[in-house]
């Protein structure tokens, strides 16, 4: 029953959301910094996100949704999360005295702005147009801005002084840019990321989808095959994807 998924522990973080759905990067983030948390499966083929009870936690009924007891309301967008988590536990992101920080949040904001909301729109593009003559149009921009959105990420990891985006070591910004490349995969038909034209991100991605947290969110995910580099879909209903 809807109302069951509702009746939280007080004391432990709850992620909600689908499978293979946004909540997947906020997976990868709380098994890498190893926290204890619940995740709460919300069905959107039932409408499950659009229930008075999960509006109540966030009012677009979209995926994610973050709760943790220390706060007052619950978290929802996903770079918000991100960070949220990151700073909470002073992992995974330049802190605000860092020199780096600035390119953290430049990143993050980007990838949440700009390349997550472009891909967004890719998924389900009649939701944002209604002219279906125009819809061709729409699609070949977006897919030319999506491109343009590798290229600028490319080129910021080519200038970084190590493989992922703030060197040596990953953080918040690899598992979120690592997402985006799934979604462009397999989102809304397959398509394939270019290693020749993005070869830093590549590299990233295959450092990446090798670490224990993100085999673990992926098997917890119920995800085959490879997480990054020639993904499979989903065998999901297609009501049931695309939360992003």
């Amino acid at each position: 029953m809807v109302q069951d998924a509702f009746q939280l522990d007080p004391t432990r973080l709850h992620l909600f959301g689908s499978f293979d759905s946004a909540n997947l990067v906020v997976r990868f983030i709380l098994e890498e910094l190893e926290m204890d948390y619940r995740f709460v499966e919300i069905n959107r083929a039932n409408r499950m996100n659009r229930s008075p009870e999960y509006l109540k936690l966030n009012p677009q009924g979209l995926l994610p949704v973050l709760i943790d007891p220390d706060q007052k309301e619950p978290l929802f967008e996903t770079a918000g999360i991100l960070l949220y988590l990151a700073d909470k536990t002073g992992r995974l992101a330049a802190q605000v005295a860092s020199p780096d920080r600035g390119r953290l949040l430049s990143w993050l904001f980007f990838l949440s702005n700009t390349l997550h909301a472009d891909l967004r729109i890719s998924f389900r593009p009649e939701r944002y147009m209604s002219d279906e003559a125009g819809m061709p149009h729409l699609a070949a921009a977006l897919e030319t801005r999506i491109e343009q959105g590798f290229s600028h990420l490319e080129t910021a990891f080519q200038g970084s002084a190590g493989p992922y985006m703030l060197g040596s070591t990953p953080s918040l910004l690899d598992f979120y840019a690592a997402a985006c490349v799934r979604w462009y995969h397999l989102y809304p038909a397959a398509r394939v990321f270019d290693a020749d034209r993005w070869p830093a991100l590549h590299g990233m991605l295959s450092l990446l989808q090798d670490r224990p947290s993100v085999q673990r969110a992926i098997a917890m995910e119920e995800i085959s095959g490879s997480a990054f580099l020639e993904p499979q879909r989903p065998d999901l209903d297609e009501a049931a994807l695309l939360g992003t």
